[in-house]
């Protein structure tokens, strides 16, 4: 406890008044002896201690009076947090997060238009702010300018990760002893990535608040994906994926490109929380379509863009006069165009347009070994099928693409027990990381090392399939594919995989659609000088994506844009070279949230307002001269009721 004016306290010494005034009128009995004294001997006794007890408590009432009043005129007061703990300023910085989540409907408007308005009403005015988003930093920006950066700050495709944000923080602020940083954390907590907090994420110097108001309840229906299933010369069958976090919820579903509606139907969660739609939709050379339902859930999941170009399929060519029947049941018309062509008739000029050249056997002179090379210079993808008892040919075939190793035929039975799952490769194929299944025989396979990455491993670690990559990217089966020989017949589900994956291997065909906010690869076959580039626009958003002129095509990589989901055309100069449709990502709409830890660090708080008073209390002092002369008041009252009622 301190006093604004300390001087006064020396007006205590007038205690010392009363006191003397006390000890002086306190006077003796004077002893007078008369006869027959026996009955009032014992009443004088006890009316002189009960006089005296008296006395004493009216002198000690009137001294804590008098002192509680003094006090009270020297204003003491109670020193703040911060001033106990000797903080001289602080440092405001706010996460807000703008992810997708927070378009969720709370009324008429959304959980960021709310928060947004809560922001503007109660911040404090003359007081600098650092904002965090998931797009970018504001940094010490003033109350009277938040309303300029808040227009600047719009949903965006990235998901929140919470501890790297924590982790953002810590950067951010300066940890000196006599400065607080005061961290609000603005968010619906949405756990995409089973986070888990833990203390080393919360700095001992800074104070966090976490608004959390903000825990949506919803009911809500979500577009979760879309493939195509068959097509015909007349129409397509899609597979639409719709799915729900409660029973009995309905909505009407349409497919629209441009205003003509192409299907119309209607999803009713009855029993189950995943439902899958086949939708037939009249063929067209060019789908540039988007999905709709309403709900009054999350918004960003309502709608689903893609596009599909019926003409346009990944083209691969064989080596061969004729096609081994395994690779026409894999390289399917409906997506592949398969062809062949004897070896010696290889030309340069009439490969430009294949994705992959399959070579079935390691036999092949130098002009047309020169022939491949120069096609895999030009980034294209060719995957080599030896034939039985060809070391010898497999390892100068190798040697011409700078790939240096000898090659050695061995007989040894082994088995097919290994899958690169995390290879790039094989990204979105596998469901789950299967150990026990069949395992398909090898009799004799070729072993040799290399800088090569493998895709699948034998029983004796020597690879089954591995990648060299250079411009273009050379496969290597390194077992002859023959029945005789394996038993992949009882294996179709490793080996069809692998071989698909190969054919598509160079992103020619463009899926679907792509996620926002992630990496995103695609090539268009387009002819541009080494200045001259395309660009993607959908009317509102236009940017030009990272990419790489490779002879006739150019390969394209998107990543932090688009910001916004829609159908883009891509452009080059004033020619519509194709559309390509963009979504964002689904993973925001699973309400799991996490749990945020309480602690002397860490509050929660309900709204922004109670951050303000948090953060005014820390460097207010409590006044208490109207609690000490409330007690002058009570002590006057209690010498009061002793002078009158204690006789």
């Amino acid at each position: 406890m301190k006093f604004e004016y300390p001087g006064i306290l020396y007006s205590l010494l007038l205690l010392l008044i009363p006191i003397i005034i006390h000890l002086i009128r306190w006077k003796k009995f004077k002893q007078q002896i008369f006869t027959n004294v026996e009955f009032l001997q014992d009443l004088e006794i006890k009316s002189r201690k009960s006089r005296k007890l008296k006395e004493l408590l009216v002198l000690l009432s009137r001294l804590l009076a008098l002192a509680a009043l003094i006090i009270a005129f020297a204003k003491p007061y109670k020193t703040s947090q911060a001033e106990t703990n000797r903080i001289t300023k602080s440092r405001n910085i706010i996460y807000l997060d703008n992810s997708l989540s927070m378009d969720a409907l709370n009324g008429n408007t959304n959980l960021w238009q709310d928060l947004i308005q809560d922001l503007q009403q109660n911040l404090l005015d003359n007081t600098s702010y650092t904002l965090l988003t998931n797009s970018g930093i504001y940094r010490n920006v003033r109350k009277e300018h938040l309303d300029d950066v808040f227009q600047q700050i719009h949903l965006s495709g990235h998901i929140t990760n919470h501890r790297q944000n924590l982790k953002k923080i810590q950067y951010l602020v300066e940890n000196q002893y006599n400065i607080l940083n005061n961290i609000l954390y603005c968010s619906d907590m949405q756990n995409v990535f089973g986070e888990t907090f833990n203390d080393s994420l919360f700095l001992k110097t800074n104070q966090y608040y976490f608004d959390v108001s903000r825990y949506p309840d919803l009911q809500n229906i979500s577009l979760d994906t879309i493939w195509l299933k068959t097509k015909t010369t007349d129409s397509y069958e899609f597979n639409l994926k719709i799915s729900a976090n409660e029973y009995r919820l309905k909505s009407p579903i349409s497919i629209r490109q441009n205003k003509e509606v192409l299907w119309r139907g209607f999803v009713d969660f009855k029993d189950s929380l995943q439902q899958n739609i086949l939708v037939h939709i009249p063929a067209k050379p060019v789908l540039e379509a988007v999905v709709k339902i309403q709900d009054k859930g999350f918004q960003f999941d309502n709608r689903l863009f893609f596009t599909f170009h019926n003409d346009v399929k990944y083209k691969i060519l064989v080596l061969n006069k004729t096609v081994p029947s395994y690779l026409k049941k894999i390289y399917t018309p409906d997506e592949f165009q398969l062809d062949s062509i004897p070896v010696n008739k290889l030309n340069i000029n009439d490969l430009i347009d294949y994705d992959l050249l399959v070579l079935t056997q390691s036999k092949i002179e130098n002009p047309y070994a020169g022939v491949l090379k120069k096609f895999i210079s030009r980034y294209g993808n060719l995957l080599i099928l030896p034939a039985d008892n060809e070391a010898d040919a497999l390892q100068n075939l190798l040697n011409n693409f700078n790939i240096h190793t000898q090659v050695i035929r061995d007989t040894t039975t082994v088995f097919l027990n290994q899958i690169h799952f995390k290879h790039p490769l094989f990204k979105n194929v596998f469901t789950k990381h299967v150990k026990n299944f069949a395992y398909p025989f090898v009799k004799n396979h070729y072993r040799f090392s290399g800088s090569g990455e493998w895709l699948y491993k034998l029983s004796d670690q020597s690879p089954f399939a591995q990648v060299f990559k250079r411009n273009g990217q050379i496969f290597v089966i390194n077992t002859p594919i023959q029945s005789q020989n394996t038993g992949f017949e009882q294996a179709a589900s490793l080996i069809v995989p692998l071989f698909y994956q190969i054919g598509k291997a160079r992103r020619t065909v463009q899926d679907l659609y792509y996620f926002t906010g992630k990496k995103n690869q695609w090539e268009i076959k387009v002819h541009l000088k080494p200045d001259e580039t395309i660009k993607l626009t959908n009317g509102r958003e236009t940017f030009v994506p990272y990419q790489v002129n490779q002879y006739k095509r150019i390969a394209v990589t998107t990543d932090d844009m688009p910001t916004q989901a829609g159908i883009y055309s891509i452009m080059y100069q004033n020619k519509k070279l194709g559309s390509i449709a963009f979504n964002y990502n689904r993973k925001e709409n699973l309400m799991k949230y996490l749990e945020v830890p309480e602690n002397k660090r860490v509050h929660k708080i309900n709204n922004i307002k109670s951050f303000v008073t948090k953060q005014q209390a820390f460097f207010k002092s409590q006044s208490l001269w109207q609690w000490f002369l409330g007690l002058a008041l009570l002590f006057l009252l209690i010498e009061m009721l002793l002078i009158r009622y204690w006789k």
